[in-house]
């Protein structure tokens, strides 16, 4: 999870914060719900590919969160 909130956080911010952690404990959330997750919470990058295709996992949701 802290690989999520310091994507979100970028260059920009120094510190997380309340809306950093919140979007990565949701995005976090998300990736298990669609199976993404492994039983350590390690990301599946197959299932994660495929959650992106099936769109269980809204990607604009990720990018506007960084930014893009």
């Amino acid at each position: 999870m802290s690989v999520l909130e310091k994507l979100v956080r970028g260059n920009t911010l120094n510190k997380k914060n309340e809306t950093t952690k919140l979007f990565a404990k949701m995005f976090k959330k998300m990736m298990k719900d669609a199976g993404c997750l492994d039983d350590n919470g390690s990301i599946i990058n197959d299932q994660l590919a495929k959650a992106f295709e099936r769109e269980d996992i809204d990607i604009q949701l990720l990018c506007s969160a960084l930014g893009r």
